[in-house]
């Protein structure tokens, strides 16, 4: 009978930890959004539109800078203040500011993806709107900047 109780209390006593142990994850994933979020910042809203889904389309004039696949897909621009932002989707099918690489280029770090090297230091009038998205490779839900539209500026 002792067996059985030290069992249980055994079994108790890891449910226990295992809790507490998963809301510490919780809340280092918490820091690191947050500290992720100071490093780049969301996109800036120049004007606002209702577009036909009724999502608020805002808009940035910005530099491409980089495409890079990692928690989920950045698209970074930098607008005339130096002020880098992060897009996660591009629905704008006229650029491919992503591009897939040969197998032989692919490696653990790029995942197989790079920048559309033509297109890096090119300004674009972006449209996008914030959807509800994943944000990291956890399932965590957030709001994420989506572009629309992307017009190359001459």
């Amino acid at each position: 009978m002792k067996f059985v109780i030290n069992l249980f209390l055994l079994i108790l006593l890891t449910a226990v930890f295992s809790c507490n142990n998963s809301s510490t994850k919780t809340d280092a994933a918490m820091d690191k959004k947050s500290s992720m979020s100071d490093a780049v910042k969301k996109p800036a809203t120049n004007n606002n539109a209702t577009n036909p889904t009724g999502e608020n389309t805002l808009s940035v004039t910005a530099q491409f800078v980089e495409f890079s696949l990692g928690d989920i897909s950045h698209f970074i621009f930098r607008d005339k203040e130096g002020k880098s932002w992060d897009f996660s989707e591009n629905k704008d099918t006229t650029h491919a500011f992503s591009v897939e690489l040969p197998r032989d280029k692919a490696n653990e770090t790029n995942q197989g993806w790079s920048s559309a090297k033509v297109l890096q230091g090119k300004w674009f009038d972006i449209k996008y709107v914030y959807r509800n998205g994943r944000e990291l490779t956890n399932g965590l839900m957030d709001s994420v900047a989506v572009i629309l539209e992307a017009k190359q500026k001459e």
